[in-house]
């Protein structure tokens, strides 16, 4: 029983194996063209990097910038917690200066007015103590204001340095206080 096969016919009567193999063939033409490219099989990587946007920014250039201003605000603080401690030597020299001048005016004053009366003398010797003592007392103040003015800003800036120091993420702060 040998039959002739005609192949059209056979097409004819399976229109869907015919055009399921028809659509592989193109597929794979399509999937040869596709991967001999330059690019490759790096094309989809690559309009997948395109697409995403995490690689939109240049996160390491914003750490950068970050870790430049947080080095810039460290500078700056140590600028002024340095300047602070010369105002508040200044402020202790100049209040001792104005204490012991005051002192020698006062001894002045209470030498000279040895020389009149009783009376003038402890009058004048009153005056001159006083004086005298409120100058100690407003070098004394000074130089204590000075000096608390000078630990507030340490503190102020140490407190700030820490804060910024556990916002980092690889931070040593962080690690050791657990937040």
């Amino acid at each position: 029983m040998i039959r002739d096969i005609d192949p059209i016919e056979e097409i004819r009567k399976h229109p869907g194996i015919t055009a399921g193999s028809l659509a592989a063939v193109v597929l794979g033409a399509v999937a040869v063209v596709y991967l001999t490219q330059r690019s490759g099989p790096t094309r989809y990587q690559r309009i997948k990097t395109r697409i995403d946007p995490r690689g939109w920014v240049d996160t390491s250039e914003l750490r950068d910038r970050f870790h430049d201003a947080v080095d810039a605000f460290r500078h700056r603080a140590e600028d002024a917690g340095e300047r602070a401690s010369e105002l508040s030597r200044d402020a202790r020299h100049r209040a001792a200066d104005v204490a012991y001048d005051a002192r020698d005016r006062a001894d002045e004053w209470f030498r000279s007015a040895r020389k009149g009366s009783k009376k003038v003398l402890k009058k004048q010797g009153k005056t001159a103590r006083r004086y005298a003592d409120d100058a100690g007392a407003y070098a004394r103040d000074h130089a204590r204001e000075g000096g608390a003015i000078l630990a507030v800003a340490t503190i102020a800036a140490a407190i700030g340095a820490a804060v910024l120091e556990s916002r980092r993420p690889d931070s040593r702060v962080r690690r050791i206080v657990r937040f």
